[in-house]
């Protein structure tokens, strides 16, 4: 083999390689795996918030609710005292829910949890909605939720 053939294998074997991921390693993006579905989670301090949502009726116009999932990962007690909305897309609703350490508050879906909210008719369904959960211990957690109608998998969802 030429000099000029072992060069140009060397450099097609590398070029596959880098084109291919394969140097990428560990930190590749299917090795960094989100849950999936339309709700959105985040971590902030001891409370984490899984598959959160905003539901609204079509048919009941300016009501809406919330769906999701808090847990407290504080070694002590926490509350839940409500959510925040900027004023073009709501006003703010309060609730007191304790939070146990390690034990879900799970809103909306099988839940006597209910968080109702008011809203205006800027929030539609496939718009994100800013809200602001609010917690006794915790900073405020500050989520772009994704607004969807009570169909489909939120139709036991009910809308106050």
């Amino acid at each position: 083999m030429s000099r000029k053939s072992i060069k140009l294998v060397a450099l097609l074997i590398s070029t596959a390689l880098l084109t291919s991921a394969c140097a990428i390693g560990f930190d590749a993006a299917t090795n960094q795996q989100n849950a999936s579905g339309n709700g959105r989670s985040a971590n902030v301090g001891s409370i984490e918030v899984r598959d959160a949502t905003v539901i609204i009726d079509p048919a009941k116009p300016g009501r809406a609710a919330f769906v999701g999932t808090l847990i407290n990962k504080s070694q002590e007690q926490d509350k839940f005292l409500g959510i925040a909305l900027d004023p073009k897309l709501g006003t703010s609703t309060q609730l007191e829910v304790v939070l146990n350490k390690q034990e879900p508050a799970q809103f909306g879906f099988n839940s006597n949890l209910n968080l109702p909210l008011s809203v205006t008719k800027a929030v539609k369904a496939g718009s994100f909605a800013t809200v602001h959960l609010v917690f006794l211990n915790n900073e405020s957690i500050t989520m772009d939720l994704l607004v969807e109608n009570n169909d489909g998998i939120y139709s036991g969802v009910s809308v106050h």
